[in-house]
């Protein structure tokens, strides 16, 4: 692999790829080329799962440098799942009719029964989704929606 000029870095390279840490783009195309000597110098490298997602490499011809190297392409699909919409609502508290609100709010209050103690953890649980669903009943009648919507952008 490599130069037929080896040094003691191409063997640690070597030493490196052998131990599986990096796995090697098998290409045979020569990358370097000067004065009549064509050679495979450069090389692709990458670990898991990076390697098996690398396709379409190509060498491409020197373009006037005077290194003598071929530049190398590859392709790596790369793409994000969008992201789900938010369920979260926009709500326009300035148009918000804060008296129905909190008529509907007591109205809501009014219906725990009073003599049921709180004695247990399930009681607070209970008592806890009792309030949240009450303040969910007046929010929904009193204050509209933001005709904003939560939206993501496209990448």
């Amino acid at each position: 692999m490599g130069s037929r000029k080896t040094n003691a870095r191409g063997r640690q390279l070597q030493e490196v790829i052998n131990e599986g840490y990096f796995n090697c783009i098998d290409d045979v195309s020569t990358t370097f080329e000067k004065n009549d000597y064509e050679v495979k110098i450069d090389w692709i490298l990458a670990s898991q799962p990076l390697h098996s997602l690398i396709s379409n490499v190509e060498t491409h011809p020197t373009i006037g440098t005077l290194s003598g190297h071929k530049p190398l392409t590859f392709v790596i699909p790369i793409g994000s799942e969008p992201k789900p919409a938010s369920p979260r609502l926009s709500l326009n508290f300035k148009a918000a009719n804060w008296p129905k609100f909190r008529n509907k709010l007591n109205e809501q209050l009014m219906l725990w029964n009073k003599h049921h103690y709180i004695n247990s953890e399930s009681d607070v649980e209970e008592y806890t989704s009792f309030i949240t669903n009450s303040i969910t009943t007046a929010t929904q009648e009193a204050i509209p929606t933001s005709k904003k919507l939560n939206t993501n952008i496209k990448l």
